[in-house]
């Protein structure tokens, strides 16, 4: 995208290049979660300031959608769209859901913002030179498909689609697939990093430790909604399931000196449809501290200073 005929309301922030490379088979793993996304964010500027990049990043829902500006390495640009818009109703709020079927306002977020709020530069997303996956969740088969930075960045439609909440989300159709938020069916895409064959896993999270997810328990809602999809319904239903599964795989990794993850360490105020500035700021600021002190053990882990 580019700046120069564009008159942005924010002052522009131009991506930076990175400094420091990971090793080829050390992961950077993304867990969603709507606006407690945000945490995620403020890890990424703590990464930006010690100039690190990932090889590999992989990511659902939010955590792909924050990621773009610490690819393009737009340092602050993620904090703006929390100082200045998260409250707008443009952004998030029920009459988005009444009016265009979805509560998350996504033609606000991922084209009204870019194009006349804040500049994102794709020329320095397109220069670094890593593997970026997104996942969404197929509604025919219920399970993840996984789409490329090329794919990512043209239209946005893919990460649209992995934030696409369930029920108060539409469907979005893509490629002849149709999709939804890909914390679905890999709601903590360690298995699919693990399987793309990388070594150390850098894992963030947006639930504090000792959180365990609960059942859905309004399946009769997910048959008014998704009667059409039964493999879906069917995926939603186990979602506690998997999450809990990939919650003890991170931690059995940690054991083994093998991932280090990253999360908030006192329970949340901060719900994925809040839309307090001050309380998601707060847990912004959490997650840029949090991250400081991984970019230690990194720097201790593979002697990057």
């Amino acid at each position: 995208m580019q700046s120069d005929s564009i008159t942005f309301s924010q002052p522009i922030i131009k991506g930076s290049l990175y400094k420091k490379m990971l090793p080829k088979d050390c992961a950077l793993v993304l867990e969603g979660g709507g606006i407690r996304g945000f945490y995620s964010a403020g890890v990424f500027e703590a990464f930006m300031d010690a100039g690190i990049m990932f090889p590999y990043i992989i990511g659902v829902s939010a955590g792909a959608a924050n990621a773009l500006s610490y690819i393009s390495g737009q340092r602050g640009r993620n904090r703006i769209i929390v100082e200045k818009y998260v409250k707008d109703t443009n952004y998030l709020s029920y009459r988005n859901l009444l009016k265009h079927g979805s509560l998350f306002g996504y033609d606000f977020i991922f084209k009204t913002i870019p194009q006349k709020h804040i500049y994102w530069d794709k020329d320095m997303f397109d220069t670094h030179d890593i593997r970026f996956l997104s996942g969404t969740t197929d509604c025919k088969t219920g399970s993840p498909v996984w789409f490329d930075k090329q794919k990512i960045a043209s239209g946005f439609d893919v990460v649209r689609a992995s934030c696409s909440v369930p029920i108060v989300s539409k469907i979005v159709k893509y490629n002849g697939y149709d999709l939804l938020d890909g914390g679905i069916s890999s709601p903590i895409p360690i298995e699919k990093s693990i399987a793309d064959g990388n070594k150390f896993h850098v894992i963030v999270l947006t639930r504090n430790q000792g959180y365990v997810k609960t059942a859905f328990k309004h399946k009769s809602i997910l048959k008014l909604y998704y009667r059409k999809y039964p493999r879906l319904i069917d995926a939603m239903m186990h979602r506690h399931i998997v999450y809990n599964k990939q919650i003890a795989i991170c931690e059995q990794l940690v054991k083994e000196k093998k991932a280090i993850i990253i999360r908030p360490q006192l329970p949340l105020t901060v719900g994925r449809t809040a839309k307090d500035v001050e309380k998601v700021l707060r847990l912004y600021d959490e997650g840029h501290e949090e991250g400081k002190s991984a970019v230690e053990l990194l720097n201790e882990t593979f002697s990057l200073c």
